[in-house]
């Protein structure tokens, strides 16, 4: 098993990270006889040894999380395995827990045929094919992705990247109230790391992507320096906040100060609200600063958001929502073919939950008010669109999580 390389910037935690690994790669070689397993691939901070890593009593906490691509020879379906793979992930996260190490552990299935023949430039795969690492099986399978260079990543990618962290505040806003104290954490690290794929973001789109977090900061205040436009409505805290973000995402145990001293449980959820919503300026700024560059125009971001989701042709629209028709998973709300009918016309699936989604986190942060409502823009029959603002924001989340993180 290949696991010689640096894992983190903590090398007192090493050691015990390796075994977590190699603990994660022998549980699937458990379940799956070698015919039905190529490789397995470790993506993400680890892969790229950033991974971030806080000493809690004896317990080692990970995070984010140990994520795991798991290669299928050609001919398996993937997606249709998917579920399956996310209950081996959970009951991986457990043993790991009784070794007194907390990761939440994501196993991605995909095919062998992937790599040589389905890999296109994005920063996802960037990332994978420059610093992903084949822990177990063929060594060579990375190098069949297709060399491309940092710039021909598609500027919709970093959009993309964008919209999907946004929607992730919605959802980190509203499981502060039910999240268990030792819950928060994870919401403080996911703010964190919004923090830092603002930045990246902004990057990707601008052609000069860097996946190393210890880079970002530098990288992006030559993009700032060179980009006057990109500045127009950045808040002035934001450069700040990116050096602190990084330093934090490297060395949690020096900067993370979490829980805040002498802070109740509800002093704490209240902290984590204003944090969520705090960082809704510079989210509008780098949406704004993004869409005007794609649809090639000026003005509030309402009418960017619209604009940006008339620009998909009638072609992506209809194979888009046909994907959602023949989704193997059922629906999470009820969706109408009439409602669908009536939105092909409008944009794809995912530019109009993208849309909604960022007009409800900058509703709630009180940074939108023109009174559209997002709910028609999601392909929801009406008398189940619900009239509560937090059942409506998880309304959207919900859709995202079926209709494009899963799928």
């Amino acid at each position: 098993m290949n696991l010689l390389f640096p894992l983190c910037r903590e090398p007192r935690h090493e050691e015990r990270i390796r075994e977590a690994l190699e603990r994660c790669v022998a549980f699937l070689i458990e379940r799956l006889p070698s015919s039905h397993l190529v490789a397995v691939v470790l993506t993400g901070s680890f892969a790229r040894g950033e991974g971030s890593v806080l000493p809690r009593g004896g317990v080692l906490r990970v995070l984010g999380d140990f994520e795991f691509f798991v290669v299928l020879p050609s001919g398996h379906d993937a997606r249709a395995e998917r579920r399956q793979f996310a209950t081996w992930g959970h009951e991986a996260s457990m043993r790991l827990a009784a070794a007194g190490i907390q990761a939440e552990v994501e196993f991605g299935p995909v095919e062998v045929d992937f790599f040589r023949l389905r890999a296109r430039p994005s920063i996802f795969v960037s990332d994978l094919r420059t610093y992903g690492k084949v822990l177990w099986g063929r060594e060579d399978l990375l190098t069949e992705i297709p060399e491309f260079g940092v710039e021909q990543i598609p500027s919709d990618d970093a959009l993309s990247l964008l919209f999907n962290r946004t929607i992730e505040q919605l959802e980190a806003y509203d499981r502060v109230g039910r999240a268990s104290p030792e819950a928060l954490l994870d919401i403080v690290y996911q703010r964190l790391k919004l923090t830092l794929d603002l930045a990246g973001s902004a990057l990707a789109f601008a052609g000069v992507h860097t996946a190393l977090y210890q880079r970002r900061p530098a990288a992006f205040a030559r993009l700032l320096a060179e980009t006057p436009s990109l500045g127009q409505h950045l808040p002035t805290w934001y450069a700040d906040e990116l050096t602190r973000a990084a330093a934090a995402k490297l060395d949690p145990a020096e900067h993370i100060a979490w829980p805040p001293e002498r802070a109740s449980v509800d002093e704490q959820r209240e902290l984590l609200r204003g944090a969520i919503l705090s960082a809704a300026p510079a989210v509008a700024a780098l949406l704004r600063w993004e869409l005007e560059q794609t649809i090639s125009a000026g003005g509030e971001l309402p009418f960017l958001l619209d604009a940006y989701t008339r620009t998909p042709s009638l072609r992506h629209r209809v194979r888009e929502w046909a994907r959602v028709v023949l989704h193997p998973m059922p629906a999470p709300l009820p969706i109408t073919h009439a409602m669908i009918a009536g939105l092909v016309w409008r944009s794809t699936p995912r530019a109009l939950l993208y849309a909604a989604g960022a007009q409800a986190y900058l509703e709630l942060a009180h940074l939108v008010t023109d009174g559209d409502d997002f709910m028609r823009l999601l392909p929801v029959a009406r008398a189940a669109r619900p009239r509560q603002a937090a059942a409506r924001r998880a309304a959207v989340v919900t859709l995202w999580k079926w209709c494009i993180r899963n799928n």
